[in-house]
């Protein structure tokens, strides 16, 4: 309590006693003297009490400099220009004394360069994004014990300053020094061109990653030894790193993966590696210079997968048969914005049916995006079950007013009709 001490108000220490006469007796003087220490033990009492509740009662001086959310437990200090001078022990752990309960800590578009070594602070969520970080100090987050999502995005960081020790936790019986609740680790937006391969060996728990933007190219053996060693990865996020391929190596050691987002790369057909994946509900491989996806290079057989996005591809001109026929799951199809997309085969999504070959299975898609691209027909058997989807969007396409697109007419529009009439302009 130094600091609340350094605040306390000044003028507060007890009366000094009366002076006693020293013509009467020692035994009087004697009494007088004890009566008088008690007095001044019960006026110390009384003082250092009501010290305690002036402490207590005192704001806390950093709640005074940025905003202190008591409901939503929540520490705002955005966007106030600070250094790194704002991280002063005492001051934090006034805190903790205060009683001022903080599970979110928002320190992002600030001055930062550097960040020391935290205190012990009851913090879930710590936002350090959007600042000039390019050092963080060993053990940095050591005390923090209850952190669950960790945000360093939007910073210098290099893959010579982030080091595993940055994120070194304390001793446990089961796991590597962990920061045993860390659960999201948002990395993007940094100079980071390969992670160590050791990175993340005090999170023994991590279930979201994010990388995006950061310029890797290719992913070498440190950063898959890296990735492959969470096994706990639930969701990843690889977009715009310029990745010309994905090895399978690391989807096959992370089997739990369910979301991963590949946006932006630079990828020129299916990542054969996504056959390792067989947990993965939602994939984008949006703005990929994929040309087209036909013959031998389909998507695997992904029985979990429920969103699909192959969107704003330029290069993207056919989709053949049986280029989805293994995704027999899926639910939401995004075929959008490809302006050279002219081909869509009717048996894109059809499978053989393996117990009766004279029959064919398609997925049970609900919402169908479809448009911006420069398409002229549309077979009736590409999927089997218009009348059900809850979405149909096949605007802003060159459709041929022939027979073929006949059944547009008779059956699509009304589904489109009922389900979302607003996307019904444009269709011709």
């Amino acid at each position: 309590m130094l600091l609340a001490r350094f605040l306390s108000p000044h003028g507060m220490s007890p009366s000094d006693p009366v002076a006693v006469c020293s013509t009467l007796v020692l035994a009087v003087e004697d009494d007088q003297s004890k009566a008088s220490n008690s007095t001044k033990d019960d006026t110390s009492n009384a003082t250092k009490k009501q010290d305690q509740d002036t402490d207590q009662k005192l704001p806390n001086p950093l709640c005074a400099s940025c905003t202190c959310d008591a409901p939503q437990k929540t520490f705002k200090c955005s966007s106030m220009k600070l250094s790194s001078k704002l991280f002063n022990t005492t001051g934090w752990a006034s805190l903790n004394d205060s009683g001022v309960a903080v599970d979110v800590m928002l320190l992002d578009r600030n001055g930062i360069t550097e960040v020391p070594v935290f205190p012990n602070l009851d913090v879930r969520v710590l936002d350090l994004s959007h600042n000039n970080i390019s050092v963080i100090a060993k053990k940095a987050f050591f005390a923090l014990s209850k952190l669950e999502v960790l945000d360093l995005s939007y910073n210098m960081l290099t893959t010579k300053s982030l080091v595993p020790a940055v994120f070194e936790g304390p001793y446990s019986a089961d796991d590597y020094e962990p920061l045993g609740q860390l659960r999201v680790l948002r990395l993007g937006y940094n100079q980071l061109h390969s992670l160590d391969a050791d990175l993340f060996e005090h999170m023994p728990n991590l279930q979201e990653l994010s990388l995006v933007s950061n310029v890797f190219k290719t992913i070498d053996t440190l950063t898959e030894n890296a990735l492959s060693s969470v096994r706990t990865l639930l969701s990843l996020d690889l977009s715009y790193m310029e990745l010309n391929s994905v090895p399978g190596g690391f989807l096959n050691a992370i089997g739990d993966l369910t979301h991963l987002n590949l946006t932006g790369n630079l990828l020129e057909t299916i990542p054969e590696g996504l056959r390792f994946a067989q947990k993965l509900k939602w994939l984008s491989l949006d703005e990929n210079p994929i040309g087209n996806i036909q013959g031998d290079h389909v998507f695997p057989a992904l029985k979990s997968l429920e969103y699909l996005s192959l969107s704003y591809m330029s290069p993207l001109k056919v989709i053949g048969r049986g280029a989805f026929s293994g995704l027999q799951a899926l639910q939401e199809v995004h075929i959008s914005n490809n302006p050279v997309l002219s081909y869509l085969h009717v048996d894109a999504f059809a499978r053989e049916d393996p117990d009766d070959p004279t029959r064919q299975n398609w997925p049970r898609v609900k919402r169908f995006y479809l448009h911006n691209n420069n398409l002229s027909t549309l077979d009736a058997q590409l999927l089997t079950h218009w009348a059900e989807m809850e979405l149909v969007d096949i605007r802003q396409n060159p459709w041929n007013c022939d027979c073929d697109n006949q059944w547009l007419v008779e059956t699509l529009v009304p589904v489109i009709e009922k389900t979302t009439p607003n996307t019904l302009n444009n269709i011709v």
